[in-house]
């Protein structure tokens, strides 16, 4: 038994001194404020990692988010993690435009354990659903990061990924430079749900990186719905064979006063 202890001791030890070696060989950097990561760090530091302006809208019974969806989609519930500013946008632009897949899944997985710590907005939910992206699209980028984020969220919830059941079917230009007003027209029936058998008498979680207006993901609902003879514009529908909520990273809303992170929070290790 003490020699088991022992080489447990020993392993922990040479794997530290591996790591520490690793980190002065291949220096790692936080995605934000660009200071090197202590070895228990993984892409964003603890500072930065504090002052991710936090929206609390998995807390909220009827959160700002899930108001922006009534009568437009029927919704269960609605949430992201923290407010899009300037100071966190190499964050996002990291993991979808600069081939860091893997961040894209950290962030996910530290997302799902906070909201989980603190709330029962994963109850009930029977499947993630990532927004896809277009093949053309996808082949360029080599991956879809809403892929990996709804991989991390798997990773801290046990909750299944769905990633077949929805497909852009057009390759419609990028949200990003278009005003707020052309947005809902851009994504309109770019989306198709090809297997809605996988998703029927389901509670599913449409995963996205960024809301903006909401277009993205009320389109990618709508076709879901359509497929399985649901939709219905305005009003709850009680009588759908699917349930939709909606989860994003970040959410650009400039009129929302940001929730402080509290001071109490620690960095999570990887699972």
């Amino acid at each position: 038994m003490n020699l088991q202890k022992h080489l447990s001791t020993l392993v922990g030890t040479v794997k530290e001194l591996l790591c520490g070696l690793l980190d002065f060989l291949f220096p790692r950097n936080c995605v934000v404020c660009g200071r090197p990561l202590d070895t228990y760090e993984h892409h964003l530091c603890l500072q930065c990692y504090l002052e991710l302006p936090r929206t609390g809208y998995h807390k909220a019974p009827h959160s700002f988010l899930e108001t922006n969806y009534w009568g437009k989609i029927p919704i269960e519930r609605a949430a992201s993690f923290f407010f899009y500013n300037e100071n966190n946008r190499p964050i996002l632009f990291d993991f979808k435009y600069h081939e860091k897949p893997s961040l894209a899944r950290h962030l996910g997985w530290l997302m799902a354990r906070e909201i989980k710590r603190e709330s029962l907005f994963f109850d009930g939910i029977d499947l993630l659903v990532p927004i896809p992206l277009h093949p053309r699209k996808e082949e360029r980028r080599g991956y879809n990061q809403c892929h990996y984020l709804a991989q991390g969220i798997r990773q801290a919830t046990g909750i299944s990924v769905c990633k077949d059941a929805v497909r852009r079917i057009i390759d419609n230009p990028s949200q990003t430079r278009l005003p707020h007003a052309l947005r809902t027209e851009n994504v309109e029936g770019v989306f198709q749900c090809v297997k809605p058998e996988k998703l029927c008498g389901k509670h599913i979680l449409i995963v996205d990186d960024v809301i903006t207006t909401g277009a993205t993901t009320r389109s990618c609902a709508t076709a879901i719905l359509q497929a399985l003879g649901d939709y219905k514009p305005t009003g709850l529908n009680t009588q759908a064979r699917v349930k939709i909520s909606i989860l994003s990273l970040a959410v650009a809303s400039p009129h929302q006063i940001p929730m402080k992170a509290d001071s109490s929070y620690v960095y999570p290790c990887d699972p």
